[in-house]
């Protein structure tokens, strides 16, 4: 069971992030089939701190097709994007969906049918490359899968396009385990342009590692150790530090039983930075900081209601300044969130404003 440091009350964050140098690079993941009207206003207002964007625009079909999600294939996004100096590279994902990408990867005419979907995609819609988010792959797949992205590497770089291969975090080599253990960061980030880790989820609704929830989210101390494999695969220039801007709404089972009967089975449910405020200040909660657990940094805010029935773990502007200090000490590409759309806005503050360039006819136009 992870323990909860004592409640005391919340102080602000003691070094808060000083604009980090702008060759840290900011990017984010941004939904668009849900939540999509509070992630486009998050981009709209920011764009001009970002340095690329992935939409959640794409699934893989068992033939090796793209399923177009809800608000893909944007024209508008796209030309706005441009014009702002944001590159844009949608995420595919499988939907952590083993089978259908163990026979893709495991029959070379659907194998090539899905490496030519993703680049007739990415060059008829002008994206600037494309994001693999392929999860929960089969060990006996690891030499395939790192092939396959190989082989679509080239096609992508022969168009002038990029690509990014975001990664299960690990510890360790993992070998024999799926999901992590299918993923060769060194072969992956050799191919690649950007390797993007996937620094959270030490806890999630229904348990954490080594343990049971309540707890952190990505403690800094466990968000190190991933850095520090991923360093030992992969130049620190490749790597990009997945950072949450989600937490969960726990419900201690060792507590009375206060919630409605429909809830009775919920461990945590999901929620960003807005909902978790607005619940915080319905219920008249103090934000607590905990700073350190018996491993290590964690540097997270958090609060209980209800008599202590409800835990809340979530990311603030001062968790991310704090993850994007981490990055920084690391000398990392950059950051990338997960997602946009109902942040702490004041996050925003914390974190550099992008150094573009407008190209011209004859004329090159830098704008701080």
């Amino acid at each position: 069971m992870i323990l909860w440091p004592a409640s005391t009350a919340a102080a602000p964050f003691d070094s808060p992030l000083p604009p980090a140098p702008n060759r840290l690079q900011i990017s984010a993941w941004m939904p668009t089939a849900w939540d999509g009207d509070a992630a486009r206003a998050s981009f709209d207002a920011h764009m001009d701190s970002l340095s690329g964007i992935s939409p959640f625009w794409y699934g893989v079909e068992e033939d090796g097709a793209l399923t177009a999600y809800a608000g893909s294939r944007d024209a508008g996004l796209v030309r706005q994007a441009r014009n702002a100096g944001v590159l844009i590279i949608p995420t595919i994902t499988n939907q952590f969906n083993q089978e259908r990408i163990h026979a893709i990867l495991n029959n070379s005419a659907l194998a090539d049918a899905h490496r030519r979907a993703i680049l007739d995609e990415v060059i008829h819609y002008e994206y600037d490359g494309i994001d693999l988010d392929y999860e929960n792959l089969a060990f006996v797949d690891k030499t395939l899968f790192t092939a396959w992205v190989q082989a679509l590497a080239e096609d992508l770089h022969a168009r002038g396009k990029l690509l990014t291969v975001t990664v299960q975090p690990k510890t360790f080599d993992a070998a024999g385990w799926d999901g992590p253990g299918a993923q060769d960061y060194r072969a992956l980030a050799g191919a690649a342009d950007e390797l993007r880790l996937m620094a959270y989820g030490w806890c999630w609704s229904s348990g954490c590692v080594g343990g049971d929830p309540p707890g952190p989210i990505a403690p800094v101390h466990w968000m190190q150790q991933v850095i520090d494999y991923a360093k030992t695969q992969a130049p620190a220039s490749k790597i990009a530090l997945g950072v949450h801007l989600y937490g969960y709404d726990w419900h201690d089972d060792s507590k009375p039983q206060r919630l409605p009967l429909a809830l009775a089975d919920m461990t945590g449910e999901a929620l960003v930075w807005e909902e978790a405020d607005a619940l915080r200040r319905v219920q008249g909660a103090g934000i607590q900081w905990w700073e350190r657990d018996e491993r290590g940094l964690v540097q997270e805010p958090w609060f209980s209601y209800a008599g202590d029935v409800h835990y809340v773990t979530f990311a603030n502007a001062d968790s991310v300044a704090a993850r994007a200090q981490l990055a920084e000490a690391n000398n990392l590409r950059g950051i990338i969130f997960w997602r946009l759309g109902g942040e702490d806005p004041a996050l925003w503050e914390l974190l550099p404003r992008r150094v573009y360039r407008a190209w011209l006819p004859q004329i090159a136009i830098e704008s701080p």
